[in-house]
């Protein structure tokens, strides 16, 4: 009896004790309520294993980097963790941070260095990752694929793609263009703001609007039309008597096809014979002004057991342009750390003017379902061409839909 009412009074306060991670030389990690600290131990009750007594000299010492909101930054060996503060010690003493002003969250042991060999025998010099618990991978996505997420690129922050280039104004503040429009003498900018963005280590949300503007081009939206192309077909037989060739028959052929919003039906050069010909125009003929605006909501939390994240999106685009009905987009998208180099993505997208790379090139009417997938991963430990070797800047995926592989260097 008396065991069972000195159980009940350690459940009745362990709700009021305080939840630590802590982490063992061995690698192994206990969570539990803490009953006790003293200089030298840590009593902890874990739901399982029950009550325990850990010695601290037997506690991990793991060297981090914390980056707070402020901008101050703390470094220093991590001893414990909840879910609202960490305690570290740093060249101050021993300081608790609270996690909602965390930032970020680096590793902040010594780098060692290996040499790899390509198969052409290239020396490649990479840094090797710690085996320490880590909290926030080398790359939060600003995008997912082509769709944004409630994050942007972060502070002075520059990166370059195949396709566009962006800067971080400040931390909640980017721009972003598409360099290669720029041939098309279409200026653009994609201005994007993160509206609110709250939460902690364990926990953090994000929400952020914006708008693409052009200034001409033809958006990446498509539709099917019945007439893209108009022409005369005509079969002819060889005259002996006369030594020429001679009509026969005539076709009046219409063969349909996806075009771009905004493309125009245009009278082509006439034939042989005369005859008016139509088609489509194409993206650099656009001479409109044209937007697109977007919201994307990020929720972000730390894997089960920490090291990483898995971050869900959900957004909305809808491109407007002159004469065209609103073309929207609705997609929810998670990418997940599997390590701080690797990311899993995967999305599915509601999307009535998009078309899948096979069906535009056999020209087929795929109408039967606005809804697509998509999967793929970035990673920053495979380089671009074999002899560059890998890039701590520098970001390429591969993924299920156009344009299948992506890369970017972010400095």
């Amino acid at each position: 009896m008396k065991k069972i009412i000195l159980l009940i009074l350690i459940l009745s306060v362990l709700p009021a004790q305080d939840t630590k991670t802590l982490t063992l030389k061995t690698g192994d990690k206990i969570t539990g309520q803490v009953l006790e600290e003293t200089e030298t131990t840590i009593t902890i009750i874990n739901p399982l294993m029950g009550e325990m007594t850990i010695n601290r000299a037997d506690l991990k010492q793991q060297s981090i980097v914390i980056t707070l909101k402020s901008g101050d930054v703390v470094r220093g060996e991590l001893m414990s963790r909840n879910a609202s503060e960490l305690v570290v010690k740093s060249a101050f003493g021993e300081v608790s941070i609270p996690t909602d002003q965390v930032a970020t969250i680096d590793d902040g042991s010594a780098t060692t260095q290996e040499v790899r060999h390509t198969p052409f025998g290239t020396a490649v010099v990479t840094t090797k990752e710690s085996d320490d618990e880590w909290f926030f991978s080398k790359e939060r996505m600003m995008d997912i694929w082509f769709d944004p997420t409630g994050y942007t690129i972060g502070k002075n922050k520059l990166y370059m793609s195949g396709l566009s280039w962006g800067f971080g104004l400040n931390d909640k503040m980017q721009i972003t263009s598409k360099w290669t429009n720029y041939f098309m003498q279409d200026f653009n900018l994609r201005p994007k703001l993160t509206l609110f963005q709250t939460g902690n280590v364990e926990s953090q949300s994000a929400f952020a609007v914006g708008a693409h503007l052009h200034t001409r081009s033809l958006p990446s939206k498509y539709k099917w039309v019945d007439d893209k192309r108009t022409r005369w077909n005509y079969d002819q037989e060889y005259n002996d008597e006369t030594g020429n060739w001679e009509h026969t028959d005539s076709t009046y052929i219409v063969e349909g096809g996806w075009v771009n919003f905004g493309s125009k039906r245009e009278k082509t050069d006439e034939d042989y014979y005369s005859v008016d010909r139509y088609e489509y125009t194409g993206s650099w003929d656009g001479d409109k002004m044209w937007f697109e605006v977007f919201g994307a909501y990020t929720i972000s939390k730390l894997r089960p057991g920490g090291n990483g994240r898995i971050n869900t999106t959900v957004g909305a685009s809808a491109v407007i342009y002159p004469d065209e009905e609103i073309a929207p987009r609705l997609y929810g998208a998670i990418d997940i750390d599997v390590t701080r180099s690797v990311k899993v993505m995967a999305e599915i997208f509601y999307d009535p003017y998009y078309i899948e790379w096979v069906d535009f090139v056999d020209n087929s009417d795929d109408s039967n379902s606005d809804v697509f997938f998509d999967i793929g991963f970035m990673t920053n430990k495979i380089p671009l061409l074999w002899f560059m070797g890998a890039s701590e800047n520098l970001w390429v995926g591969y993924h299920f839909q156009k344009p299948f592989i992506a890369f970017y260097w972010k400095l």
